[in-house]
């Protein structure tokens, strides 16, 4: 039976209002699942019932959702934020690992990344500025590729003010050593992009924002956070702090915060 609208007149559109909005998140897929990064990353068509009848409306009522901004992962910081349109960047085509083990560069001029491995054609004076060295390990690569996963999947989010937003283990391939991270930021939704390559004793690390000119320091606070709990493990050689303005004087004078 279709559901009779009530006669009290100022109630009307307020229920064709509750119904028009629904339907519209119904119709383009969000229904609450939205992420608000400058738009639904994809469309799901679904099917828009004939009658409006009380499902109808429970669906309209409940569709309302996508009017909320739902953030990208389910263990970001639980906290009430304003309606920010967020803006994640399209992730690199050209991440993972190379034939000969390295990993992605960066672009030098940007003082917002860090890689283990430098970009072919920059000489030392411009991959010094975001080069780091590979952590060490002396155990088997299974086991370290263990250890590192470990740390990953404990991640705090929201430490020393970054990554609020969570995170995401993309990928993750043991038998070839690789790991791709997702972290974002909580208001805004900028996402960061980290890779872990596994070798024998050694492991390659890239971490670095997809958007904009500086990081306000934030791949550095998560290298060294990651750095300084795999060197707390058993087995590993790791400089602490990892990276720091005698290491990388360029990348922290651009990068003044306060």
């Amino acid at each position: 039976m279709a559901l009779r609208l009530p006669a009290t007149r100022p109630l009307r559109p307020l229920l064709i209002a509750i119904l028009a909005l629904g339907f519209i998140c119904v119709i383009v897929g969000w229904n609450g699942k939205q992420d608000w990064k400058g738009g639904p990353p994809m469309v799901r068509r679904r099917h828009v019932p004939a009658g409006v009848g009380v499902a109808g409306l429970v669906t309209g009522i409940r569709g309302l959702s996508c009017l909320n901004p739902a953030n990208a992962f389910e263990n970001r910081l639980k906290v009430k934020l304003e309606p920010y349109p967020k803006t994640p960047g399209p992730q690199p085509k050209d991440l993972g690992v190379r034939d000969d083990g390295s990993l992605k560069g960066c672009d030098f001029v940007k003082p917002n990344c860090f890689s283990s491995s430098p970009t072919p054609d920059d000489s030392e004076d411009l991959y010094s500025s975001y080069l780091i060295p590979k952590f060490s390990f002396s155990k088997s690569k299974s086991e370290a590729f263990d250890d590192i996963m470990q740390v990953l999947q404990s991640y705090e989010v929201g430490h020393d003010s970054i990554d609020g937003g969570g995170y995401k283990i993309v990928q993750t391939d043991k038998s070839k050593g690789y790991i791709y991270v997702q972290y974002e930021s909580l208001k805004k939704g900028y996402i960061d992009d980290f890779e872990i390559s596994v070798e024998d004793g050694k492991v390659g690390v890239r971490t670095a924002s997809r958007l904009g000119f500086l990081d306000l320091r934030v791949n550095a606070k998560r290298l060294n956070y990651i750095a300084f709990r795999l060197s707390q493990v058993p087995g590993w050689t790791i400089r602490n702090p990892f990276v720091t303005v005698e290491t990388h004087p360029n990348y922290f004078s651009l990068n003044r915060v306060g």
